[in-house]
């Protein structure tokens, strides 16, 4: 039995858990591995070999932002609908025993960082996502004027919804319902898709992962937001640059399942 895996931790979305049967039979399970368990926020990336995570892909993201700082791979149990990064579903407890005979892989999942450049002040850090840095606008439905810049080259202008600029792991979220395609994580890249674009040639592009991407607010009358991985939101205003690149932390990801990238996709969103 692997004795890598001797204090564990678990985060648990509430919600999806209201009274808390599942994280009770993961207690359970775990106290079986004679393994020391953390659920206190404060202390859950400290010393810890693992995070378990029971709730959907927000669930996971949110833990993602933390855990990558602080080198801590991930374990999704799915309580939620898709659930592309969750690793089990609820009633498949049993193959955590892969955890503790070491039949398991951990696999680095690219993030990206973004940085807000704004006319007469000094560029401020967003914060790191592992899906998707989104540039939209607010309540009201009004396009929006955004330009994308590749490396210093004016790529395109869009006029639309906003767009979205996904990693590999993002691209079956957000990205994947405005039309993008579907990009295995293995890969690492950046994926930028219009969202309802005023335009019938503007469609999703692919850029190199050392690409430094820009996205620029150039709506008069409309407002535009941020957001990162749908937990960060922050107001732009006119001429303000949203910067992105590579960030230097990874997303490490438990996988003790035999299968790949497509089979999962398939099992999700396919009636085949």
């Amino acid at each position: 039995m692997s004795d890598k895996f001797k204090k564990i931790g678990i985060i648990t979305n509430e919600t999806k858990d209201p009274q808390l049967c599942h994280t009770k039979k993961l207690i359970e399970y775990l106290a079986q591995k004679n393994v020391d368990i953390c659920q206190d926020p404060k202390a859950l990336y400290k010393g810890c070999e693992l995070v378990i995570v029971l709730g959907g892909d927000g669930t996971m993201l949110k833990a993602a932002a933390m855990a990558s700082r602080h080198d801590v791979p991930l374990l999704g149990i799915n309580l939620g609908k898709m659930g592309f990064t969750s690793e089990i579903e609820a009633d498949e407890l049993g193959l955590l025993d892969n955890l503790f005979c070491g039949n398991y892989e951990i696999k680095n999942r690219m993030m990206l960082d973004a940085e807000i450049i704004r006319p007469g002040a000094k560029p401020k850090k967003a914060g790191s996502a592992l899906n998707d840095a989104v540039v939209t606008h607010g309540a009201l439905a009004r396009l929006i004027e955004v330009e994308l810049w590749c490396n210093g080259v004016k790529i395109t202008k869009y006029r639309s919804d906003g767009a979205i600029v996904a990693t590999p792991t993002g691209s079956t979220a957000y990205s994947m319902s405005a039309g993008g395609p579907f990009i295995d994580p293995e890969l690492e890249c950046f994926c930028v898709t219009p969202i309802c674009p005023h335009s019938f040639v503007n469609r999703p592009l692919i850029f190199a992962q050392d690409s430094i991407l820009e996205m620029r607010n150039k709506s008069t009358n409309t407002k535009a937001y941020l957001t990162l991985d749908g937990q960060i939101n922050i107001k732009l205003e006119k001429d303000d640059i949203v910067k992105i690149k590579k960030s230097e932390y990874a997303t490490k990801l438990v996988s003790i399942k035999k299968h790949g990238f497509f089979d999962v996709v398939r099992a999700k969103i396919s009636d085949n």
